[in-house]
């Protein structure tokens, strides 16, 4: 007889019927699966739908950002402390429904609401904040403590192949709505998926954490020696990540004026291409060091940004996707499976290493949002891809942070 998790607080968790017999880890994955489904159908084309609505202004596309991330901040150290209370399966569940009312008031935008479109537009941002504060930290809290010790980078080589093959459908379905139905049916499908994510958190074993910094405290640790590596590797990570998800489709917009399912068989067909490469880098980080894969995937991974912003033709952008695709695989996989491990090794500082990488992420996308409405008022837009060349070299610096004191 299968025995229970010693923190599970199901009612009648003992019967044959009861969901703490259900697998915790698989759980997990296909509430993410369901949840990047949605995340997929909406986020290839969210910039797009931004830029449509500022006037084709870059500029307010990229502020719009900044403020986005920008309110989180506060938020996040004091979401740790209620999930502490709470706990992480509820947190998720929340955070979830973040997520959805972003859709719905996108939905409502594009549907020409009665309501002042800058008001829906905060509405959505208050639920991105609440997804963002009280679903990713529980998320990968559980996933560092369920997932499999001995072979973190092949399960999660396994979980980004499958995302990988979701990518391949989602983008040529949200071209396909958006050019039939609009962009409204295309949030419409987001919400729906995203609800029935919420499922699968029930199969989840109830685990509280407790977080243990404050408020000032949190940031000081944040900036300290101990966590001062995973900071500035998180910093980088961040913003190089956010160019890839919002300047990249405007350039794609530009590069193929305004086809909405070009654009998304574009980015299938990238996708198609590291499907069996993700596999086997999943089985190298197990096999070798993850900071030694770090090293060289950080390395082509720049080299990718760089031919990106030297290409101008279709055939060109999708030589240099393609091989920037390979060096994202590359660097991806060893990247998430040494922090899952550090977060690990981090023992009852698990949660608090977690938040704090949370935080710098949303430091250095909003850095990088600032700085690129500077440089996209003087250069191209173009410049953007040899900023997170360089910005994505300060990876590296993952490698440094000891998880003991």
């Amino acid at each position: 007889m299968p025995i229970a998790h010693p923190n599970q607080t199901y009612p009648f968790r003992q019967h044959r019927y009861s969901l703490a017999h259900g697998a915790a880890l698989p759980a997990l994955a296909s509430n993410r699966l369901l949840s990047f489904a949605a995340s997929s159908i909406v986020g290839v084309f969210l910039p797009i739908f931004l830029y449509e609505f500022f006037d084709l202004s870059v500029t307010a596309v990229l502020l719009w950002y900044a403020v986005n991330f920008a309110v989180k901040f506060p938020f996040q150290v004091w979401a740790a402390q209620i999930f502490s209370r709470t706990g992480l399966v509820a947190s998720m569940v929340l955070g979830t429904l973040g997520i959805m009312l972003f859709y719905w008031t996108f939905y409502l935008l594009d549907a020409g609401s009665q309501l002042n479109p800058y008001l829906l537009m905060a509405l959505g941002i208050v639920g991105l904040m609440v997804v963002s504060c009280f679903y990713w930290a529980p998320f990968h809290i559980d996933y560092a403590q369920l997932g499999p010790k001995q072979a973190r980078g092949a399960y999660l080589a396994r979980l980004y192949a499958l995302q990988q093959i979701i990518l391949v459908a989602a983008p040529v379905l949200a071209g396909w709505v958006i050019v039939t139905q609009g962009f409204r049916v295309n949030f419409f499908l987001g919400l729906v998926i995203a609800g029935a994510s919420i499922v699968p958190l029930f199969f989840l074993p109830t685990v509280k954490v407790k977080y243990e910094f404050g408020f000032w405290e949190s940031f000081q640790k944040l900036f300290g020696k101990r966590f001062r590596p995973m900071t500035v590797s998180m910093v980088a990570y961040g913003a190089e990540n956010i160019v890839g998800v919002v300047v990249w489709p405007i350039f794609l917009y530009a590069i193929f004026q305004g086809a909405y399912l070009e654009i998304g068989a574009f980015a299938a067909a990238i996708v198609v291409i590291g499907l069996v490469l993700e596999l086997f880098v999943g089985r190298e980080t197990d096999r070798f060091s993850p900071a030694k894969l770090i090293k060289y995937g950080a390395g082509i991974y720049a080299l990718g940004w760089v031919w990106k912003g030297l290409v101008e033709t279709v055939v060109g952008v999708f030589a240099a996707s393609t091989f920037h695709n390979v060096g994202a695989i590359l660097l991806r996989t060893p990247v998430d499976t040494l922090m899952y491990e550090q977060a690990a090794d981090s023992g009852h500082y698990i949660d608090e290493y977690t938040v704090l990488r949370e935080i710098a992420l949303g430091i250095g996308r909003v850095l990088m949002l600032l700085f690129l409405v500077a440089v996209t008022s003087v250069f191209s837009i173009g410049a953007s891809f040899f900023v997170a060349a360089i910005v994505s070299l300060g990876v590296n610096w993952l490698v440094d942070y000891q998880a003991e004191e």
